[in-house]
């Protein structure tokens, strides 16, 4: 049956779809993956020709009568005369709301029409009127409605359309018209069903042979505004109304003031005084900032200093509420609107906006893009336009979103906003696109390094998995956390393991009920120390900011994967632990699923699976192999945050006789072949492929029976690692570099040897604040928060609490220093948090500390610090070792490791009270520093043997800094 498409309205994120057969039927099209699809029916537009196969919906409820569940679709060439083609097969009723509907329409005392039971029900939902009057617009805070004049006050339709909404729509127009679902107030259960008359869309009153695209719809974007039909009428000019004060950018003291005031910070991250700079500058921006480096600040912070409103756009609605809730937390006016908002909440937020009283609203882009909201903008004073998660703009990206193509008109209606783009991750091609797209020119791309480096690093052969993972939950206990699981399956059954043995977990994956999922959600964002056990489905828009760790049951699937997965922990800046398990099962079911793809899809997914598998068994720092993958070049050899760096020099073994041997089978099959070749010609295959070749008969061939086929690729990833080969991504083949011709001549190669034993347990960080106290905030915290009915992170972080657990605080102006607190917390808590501080401390004995040793230290120049840079201008700024390992979360040696690179550097380092720091008695240091004196401070190992292996590693860099201090 062919049906010409008449009608387009909005249905959610989805579409509902008028049409009219050419027998004069009129048809409702239902999809049958409505439930499945978020953009069902988007496909179609006004004018198409579609060849449909379809049924009868089974549940048809008059006056309902014309749907129909299409099965299968076919388009045909488009009509031009849409308005002609309804004239002719299904003629308007002319005239007054009299003749809509047969006489059977009512209406309330507000004048909005409807039908019910009481006076009859029609049979048939949709029809077409040309009324005889003007129509006016007449608009309330959420939905836009369009009045009949009458002497009694006149009658209006619901305007439901995707159509630019004129302010008058001329008598004599062509109208469709359409009865919403039966609905009653909720707070009615008893009240009367009713059908409200809709206004679906409409034709100018001149039927015209040809249709145009409006002329604020370039037709190269058309393709990617599918929502908008192809015959709406032009859109009225959009007028600004500006601010009658001119906007003059801040100076940094006053934007670092604001920052300490409203936020609690005392510096900036880095790339964040860049980015605040553009845009408060009025310089389109895109920021391109990995999870927890403080993306939100590059907005919110600005728009307490505009004039106007800052509109932040996010797909996540989740995220939004959730900053929502924070930044009204820090006395800012915040304020969201989506389609979880009644009716009711929609009209205050929107009548607040519309009196200047809002500072940020967060809106989801389906929302934004309709009429009202557009109309809501266009007459208030928007002085920033936000898009976060931008990479969802591009057809490259991972994440393309339709309706975020169509934020580009958004941002052509709103000329006088600064546009600022921001998102964690994006490819160099994702980011040429968002930038020509935008229209942001190069200046304005900020690229920060990916690098998080509070993040503890470590990967291990699952042995039993059960077993490591409780092992990993034991030292975080008391911690949320997030467990990753390859599928549904697993999940239950580790979840039921996990409850069994007495850990708070819950379950997140596709298969449980809607109502399961949110609940389980809200536990895990509002309670304290909740584990979820998740498939990847969990996690998007969470930002718990608490989140103390992340355990992969399963190998990912590819770095982007676990990057992102990983990033949804430690957002407070303080150490979280990322542990990963795999097995050579789990590469076996990735391989598995990518044979299943078309052939020139496999080689690039094989590509990114070699690159978690080298991650995975590197021997160097793992940031190295993770950073490397996203295009940055990270050269520091050890972090001292991830196994490898924190492993010691004796669990590394010599690998430089099978290294000889696999680079020599590489150089002698001319450097050509791909990891698996090398290996099947060491281990003496004779396969046709190798036979064909006469490679049986190099002298390589059959030299490697030693290891097996994956513990030769455990060792030649390795020698990739190394820098000893290079990999060509595309083809895979092996190439030696300079490095291998001087392991032929004898240079040593250090590694592991496949399967080396779990590290599970040796790499909890020690915690310099005092855990007691920390504990009494963090329950006070809460009970204010369950009182409050709010995350607790939204009333502090843990790292604002580690703070107050770490310098002790005794009086307001000195609470009013911790990290985090702005003057609205100053004002809201400290009369709350400061007596258990000050009774706990009056029954210990212990005394304030130095209060500016919680804040993160300043920076002394202009560009962006590395850590190391940090520690020292703090160390040497007088804050101590200890403290500084409170205020990032990480141990000591982690400190003292920054310290010494400083000198490798040619720092010069503050000596005093560096010995305070050590638990060794006097005498004990004495001999220390005397062997220091006679074996020199190059290699620690000799001095550590003659010590009898008695003093710890750690003791042996603090007093070997102090020794180098005081020698210079």
């Amino acid at each position: 049956m062919k049906v010409v498409i008449v009608a387009k309205t909005r249905m959610g994120s989805g579409a509902c779809i008028g049409g009219l057969t050419f027998d004069g039927r009129s048809l409702r099209l239902i999809a049958p993956d409505a439930d499945t699809n978020d953009k069902f029916n988007q496909e179609y537009n006004v004018g198409d020709v579609w060849d449909v196969e379809y049924t009868p919906d089974p549940d048809l409820t008059p006056p309902h009568t014309e749907n129909i569940i299409v099965h299968s679709k076919r388009r045909l060439p488009a009509i031009d005369d849409v308005a002609g083609f309804i004239h002719n097969h299904m003629p308007p009723q002319n005239g007054g709301p009299e003749v809509l509907y047969a006489g059977l329409v009512q209406q309330t005392r507000a004048g909005v029409q409807y039908i019910s039971a009481r006076t009859g029900i029609p049979a048939y939902s949709t029809m077409f009127w040309q009324p005889d009057k003007p129509l006016v617009r007449d608009d309330d805070a959420k939905r836009i409605r369009y009045r009949y004049p009458t002497a009694d006050g006149g009658r209006s339709v619901t305007f439901v359309g995707f159509q630019e909404p004129p302010d008058e729509i001329p008598a004599g127009s062509l109208l469709r018209i359409s009865l919403a679902h039966w609905w009653r107030p909720s707070d009615m259960p008893d009240g009367e069903l009713r059908c409200y008359v809709q206004l679906s869309g409409w034709y100018q009153a001149k039927v015209v042979d040809e249709w145009a695209l409006p002329d604020w719809l370039p037709e190269d974007e058309y393709a990617f505004n599918d929502s908008h039909p192809e015959n709406m009428l032009t859109p009225s000019k959009v007028t600004i109304i500006p601010s009658t004060t001119p906007f003059v950018p801040p100076d940094l003291s006053a934007i670092k003031t604001k920052l300490k005031q409203v936020f609690g910070y005392d510096e900036f991250r880095p790339l964040q005084t860049e980015v605040i700079k553009s845009v408060l500058n009025k310089q389109d921006a895109m920021a391109i900032m990995p999870t927890g480096s403080g993306k939100s600040l590059c907005y919110q912070l600005p728009a307490l200093f505009f004039h106007g409103l800052t509109v932040v756009v996010s797909p996540l609605i989740s995220l939004m509420e959730d900053q929502v809730m924070q930044l009204q937390e820090a006395g800012v006016t915040a304020v969201y609107l989506n389609s979880t908002l009644s009716y009711e909440q929609h009209l205050y937020i929107s009548n607040q906006i519309r009196a200047g009283q809002v500072k940020l609203l967060y809106v989801a882009p389906e929302t934004l893009l309709r009429p009202e909201t557009l109309l809501l903008l266009q007459h208030s004073n928007v002085d920033c336009l936000t898009i976060d998660e931008e990479h969802c703009i591009s057809a490259w990206g991972h994440d393309f979103r339709p309706e975020y193509r169509q934020l580009v008109e958004v941002r052509h209606r709103l000329p006088d906003a600064v546009c600022i783009a921001v998102t964690a991750t994006a490819t160099e091609r994702v980011r040429a696109d968002i930038k020509a797209t935008l229209e942001i020119p190069d200046a304005g791309e900020f690229l920060a390094s990916f690098n998080r480096d509070n993040l503890f690093l470590a990967a291990e052969p699952k042995t039993d998995g059960l077993s490591q993972t409780t092992a990993f939950l034991k030292n975080h206990k008391g911690e949320s956390g997030i467990i990753y699981c390859a599928t549904r399956k697993q999940v239950d059954i580790l979840t039921a393991q996990l409850t069994q043995r007495g850990w708070p977990v819950l379950a997140y994956h596709a298969g449980l009920t809607d109502n399961e999922r949110r609940a389980n959600q809200r536990r895990f964002i509002y309670e304290e120390a909740i584990i979820m056990v998740a498939t990847i489905a969990f996690g998007m828009g969470i930002n718990k900011s608490n989140v103390r760790f992340i355990l992969h049951y399963d190998l990912p699937k590819n770095l982007e994967s676990y990057y992102q997965q990983i990033g949804r922990a430690g957002r407070d800046g303080l150490r979280a632990d990322c542990l990963l398990l795999s097995s050579y099962a789990d590469v076996g079911t990735i391989n598995y699923f990518i044979n299943q793809q078309a052939p020139d899809q496999q080689r690039g997914a094989r590509a990114r699976l070699e690159a978690i598998l080298g991650f995975v068994e590197a021997t160097i720092c793992r940031r190295r192999p993770l950073l490397n993958y996203f295009g940055e070049d990270y050269t520091i050899d050890n972090c001292d945050m991830c196994d490898n760096c924190q492993s010691s020099d004796d669990e590394l073994v010599d690998l430089t006789i099978p290294a000889q041997k696999y680079l020599s089978c590489v150089k002698r099959t001319g450097e050509i072949f791909g990891m698996t070749y090398i290996i099947d010609v060491l281990r003496g295959s004779r396969s046709q492929k190798v036979l064909s070749r006469r490679h049986d008969q190099l002298s390589t061939y059959n030299i490697g029976g030693e290891f097996s086929k994956k513990e030769w690729q455990f060792l030649a990833r390795q020698f990739i690692q190394q820098r000893l080969l290079i990999q060509d991504m595309q083809h895979g083949s092996l190439k030696l570099t300079p490095k291998a011709y001087d392991v032929f001549k004898g240079e040593q190669v250090l590694g592991t040897l496949p399967q080396r034993q779990p590290l599970t347990e040796r790499w909890q960080a020690t915690a310099a604040h005092d855990a007691e106290l920390f504990t009494l905030l963090r329950d006070k915290r809460s009970e204010l928060a369950n009182a409050a009915n709010v995350p607790p992170y939204v009333i502090f972080s843990d790292r604002s609490l580690v703070a107050m657990a770490t310098a002790f605080p005794q009086s307001r102006s000195s609470f009013g220093m911790m990290y985090g607190v702005g003057q609205a917390k100053l004002d809201k808590y400290a009369d709350i948090f400061l007596p258990i501080i000050q009774d706990y401390c009056r029954e210990k004995g212990i005394k304030e500390q130095v209060t500016t040793a919680v804040a993160p230290p300043p920076t002394t120049t202009n560009r962006p610090q590395n850590r190391t840079e940090e520690v020292l201008a703090a160390f040497n700024a007088g804050q101590s070792i200890s403290t500084l390992a409170a205020t990032y979360g990480v141990k000591k040696s982690t400190i003292i490791s920054h310290l010494w690179k400083s000198i490798l550097a040619g720092a010069t380092l503050r000596a005093a009270n560096l010995l305070q720091e050590s638990q060794l008695s006097t005498d004990q240091q004495k001999q220390v520093l005397q062997i220091f004196a006679a074996f020199g401070t190059d290699i620690l190992r000799p001095i550590y043997e003659e010590l009898n292996q008695e003093v710890s590693y750690e003791e042996l860099h603090l007093i070997r800094l102090h020794f180098i201090c005081n020698k210079l």
